[in-house]
């Protein structure tokens, strides 16, 4: 069993200074670790970025995952992930062909989520459910039963 104490007073002495990503990060590397039980975990913190990212994989032999703990409580940057996929180099000297985004909420809970080339950030608002509705309708598409 992991010590969470004694990991976490290694992710500060890597150079981040927001004591949430610590925490953040070093929870990411007990679920993976503990919980999932991936095998060769590892933590970096990269300065240029202000971000930590993790290596693991699934299986010994198998492919190594890029893991970027966010936080609930902050705003997800899509530029500095794009940043992470080019700057990034894997242990096996290859780029990231996806990320798997680590999301930390307070209760420690952590949900995984796989993100792929070609994510766009959102520029305008995401139109109403009613807005969607009258655009099908306009389109030739039934509409629904009242």
């Amino acid at each position: 069993m992991v010590n969470f104490h004694e990991i976490i007073k290694v992710f500060y002495t890597l150079g981040c200074e927001d004591d949430a990503l610590c925490y953040g990060a070093c929870r990411v590397y007990i679920h993976l670790q503990e919980e999932k039980h991936m095998h060769d975990v590892q933590y970096t913190y990269e300065k240029r970025l202000q971000m930590f990212y993790l290596t693991a994989r699934k299986e010994p032999d198998g492919p190594i995952d890029l893991f970027i703990p966010a936080l609930t409580t902050n705003a997800l940057n899509l530029v500095q992930l794009k940043q992470c996929r080019e700057t990034i180099t894997l242990p096996d000297g290859q780029k990231p062909a996806s990320i798997v985004l680590a999301i930390c909420d307070g209760s420690s809970t952590v949900l995984l989520y796989r993100m792929t080339p070609g994510l766009k950030e959102i520029a305008q608002k995401l139109p109403s459910k009613g807005k969607l509705l009258r655009m099908r309708t306009g389109t030739g598409c039934e509409q629904a039963p009242k």
